[in-house]
């Protein structure tokens, strides 16, 4: 009985840090070795301040805008996207991938 109860705990633990550390991209311009993202702030061309975002992985560019954006709860809208990467594609041909975000909707 003790052995199946700390196993139930030690998944749990498990399933809980894996939702951490999956969920904790940096939330402040520069570089994010954990979601291999680098984000700037910058001014759109109508003089309002914008987030460019440049990345790597599948997904990493759009947990990054989340991240920038949790003042408003995780809310942004896209001004501008090149090369995003999909799963299977060959970024060395691709080029790098960036996308340019305005917190809120």
């Amino acid at each position: 009985m003790t052995t199946r109860s700390t196993m139930q705990w030690m998944f749990v633990m498990g399933i809980a840090g894996l939702v951490a550390a999956c969920g904790m991209a940096k939330s402040t311009p520069g570089e994010d070795p954990r979601t291999e993202t680098n984000a700037t702030q910058v001014t759109w061309t109508d003089g309002k301040p914008a987030i460019a975002i440049s990345c790597k992985e599948p997904g990493a560019c759009q947990t990054r805008a989340v991240a920038m954006c949790g003042s408003t709860g995780g809310d942004y809208k896209t001004l501008k996207m090149e090369n995003m990467p999909t799963r299977g594609d060959m970024s060395e041909v691709r080029g790098a991938a960036s996308v340019v975000i305005r917190c809120g909707a």
